[in-house]
């Protein structure tokens, strides 16, 4: 027979599971650049704030003037595909296609926030990426500078799949730059950092379940 204390053993042991397991399962936040519903025409300002889960990154356009930028309003980009790349993200007003240019523009994402909160594993994933056409990532501490590039050249292979930033954290601003034809930011993705307080429920978790059985076992032999 089972008693109330053993059931409500069990009970705990059950609930810090479920907690453990939830965390484990929101360790990823992701920022739509153009979320459902997505829209097709200018988004009015040069800079956009987006929070996910409480967690805030910033994209702003710029003209690129020898790596320093100058505002430039962006564009909320939404039609059918092409060729099998996506074609819906964030873009440039009045540029062609609504996508960087190479050489002349780029989009900048602002992780000072995110990277302040511990959030690490910075990716970036772009699409309108054609056979032929190819983007770069670039970091820089100053707002409004490319700066180094830091990844890249990307190819088509990778058109609207997360790619990694590589040092990610190094820098405060990440750009995404065409280096071949032209391209559009979709989404940017990043991890939690690990929680202490799951870590150290494992082993309360682990003396739970010792306890449990103990109970159980001792309370069948006496019975025996």
């Amino acid at each position: 027979m089972v008693t109330k204390a053993s059931r409500g053993i069990v009970g705990v042991f059950c609930a810090l599971v479920l907690v453990v397991s939830a965390a484990a399962a929101q360790a990823a936040i992701v920022w739509e650049l153009n979320p459902a519903p997505r829209q097709n025409g200018p988004a009015g300002n040069s800079a956009l704030t987006y929070t996910s889960s409480g967690f805030s990154i910033t994209a702003r356009g710029f003209d690129n003037h020898a790596g320093i930028g100058a505002p430039h309003e962006l564009f909320f980009k939404n039609q059918t595909d092409i060729g099998g790349s996506v074609e819906f993200g964030l873009g440039l007003t009045n540029t062609l296609s609504n996508e960087i240019q190479p050489g002349l523009h780029f989009i900048q994402f602002d992780f000072s926030s995110a990277l302040a909160a511990g959030l690490m594993h910075g990716q970036i994933s772009v699409g309108s990426v054609q056979p032929g056409e190819t983007f770069a990532f670039f970091g820089s501490n100053t707002l409004g500078t490319l700066g180094t590039q830091v990844g890249g050249p990307f190819g088509s292979n990778v058109d609207d799949k997360f790619v990694a930033i590589p040092g990610f954290g190094q820098f405060s601003y990440y750009s995404v730059v065409a280096l071949a034809n032209d391209v559009l930011p979709i989404a940017l993705q990043a991890d939690l950092p690990p929680v202490p307080e799951m870590n150290a429920l494992l082993p309360i978790i682990g003396l739970f379940g010792l306890i449990a059985a103990t109970t159980v076992w001792r309370k069948r032999r006496a019975q025996a």
